[in-house]
């Protein structure tokens, strides 16, 4: 398991088991990371970075693609004794390998509100009418 996600920006953070789900209008990530929280903040407030997010195998192939996710949701957070794989079994029920914790980031992004969609539009048609020189 050495999925990882990818930015729009090429930054990559590798996941921990099921560490992307998502909804029509929420992606959820749970990923390793020793940044702290503001620069994780920072990275996905930018909707340039989180417009395209891609889940990539160790190989580089790309397993999934998460487009439009650039509002970041006001769950953030850092978990520093997170399950990151668990323990393991043999036949017998006798523990093969420990789990393992650490440190990953919770964090949610949504797609923008039809309302932010809208006033979007209204400003790309103002500034092509006025570099046309059309009246609306």
């Amino acid at each position: 398991m050495n999925e990882k996600i990818r930015l729009k920006n090429n930054v990559e953070y590798p996941l921990v088991i099921g560490g992307t789900s998502s909804t029509p209008n929420t992606l959820r990530l749970i990923f390793r990371s020793d940044e702290p929280l503001e620069n994780l903040i920072a990275i996905f407030l930018d909707p340039a970075n989180t417009e395209q997010i891609k889940t990539i195998n160790e190989d580089g192939s790309t397993l999934a693609v998460y487009d439009g996710y650039t509002v970041l949701c006001n769950h953030k957070a850092i978990d520093d004794h997170y399950m990151i794989t668990p323990e393991q079994y043999d036949e017998e029920g006798n523990v093969t390998l420990a789990a393992v914790y650490g440190r990953v980031a919770l964090l949610a992004l949504s797609r923008p509100a039809v309302e932010a969609k809208v006033e979007q539009n209204r400003a790309d048609i103002d500034f092509l009418a006025i570099m046309t020189g059309t009246d609306l």
